[in-house]
């Protein structure tokens, strides 16, 4: 299980921590500053649209967790809550897992999200003993693919209109990293 995780990029102060309420309106908040962007990438925000909204996702998380079914981390960046990144989907029959993240446009470009997702990854092979893990984004996400890249990960996959967006199909890249072609 992930315990807790610290890191410094540049002037930032990072830490990966479980979600607690508390952090539910700095979450909301993020949200609110980038809902235009995040609608176009991320299906939940449709679902959220207030503090307690945030909050009830925050229960449903630390339950999913709890029963192994979902890590759920808030990216907390000075102090402030500013974007998550989960692993989820995970079979532990076939020893897989698929990774969402997002993050706060103040904090984007810095690194933050690819040293996170690595994070992640590590937990996922070296803790958990995984065998592959599965970032999936929408065509035009152009930055969640660069993620996956940085680290290595493979283009496995593109899913013709996969997903309805904007009211139009869109296609959905898929990449892979096995536990052989990690490198810790």
């Amino acid at each position: 299980m992930f315990t807790y995780a610290e890191f410094t990029l540049g002037n930032d102060q990072i830490k990966l921590t479980l979600p607690d309420k508390r952090q539910a309106t700095d979450l909301f908040q993020a949200i609110e500053h980038d809902r235009q962007e995040l609608e176009r990438w991320m299906p939940w925000t449709k679902t959220t649209n207030s503090i307690k909204d945030e909050e009830n996702f925050i229960n449903y998380a630390r339950e999913q967790v709890i029963q192994n079914k979902l890590l759920e981390l808030v990216i907390v960046i000075n102090k402030t809550a500013a974007g998550m990144a989960d692993l989820h989907n995970i079979d532990w029959e076939n020893r897989r897992a698929e990774v969402g993240y997002w993050l706060s446009s103040d904090f984007q470009g810095r690194g933050i999200m690819t040293e996170t997702v690595k994070r992640l990854i590590k937990t996922a092979f070296a803790d958990w003993s995984l065998h592959k893990i599965i970032i999936q984004a929408d065509s035009e996400n152009l930055a969640s693919q660069a993620v996956a890249r940085r680290l290595g990960f493979n283009k496995e996959a593109v899913l013709k209109e996969q997903l309805y967006s904007g009211k139009e199909f869109h296609d959905l890249v898929v990449y892979t990293q096995l536990i052989n072609d990690w490198s810790k």
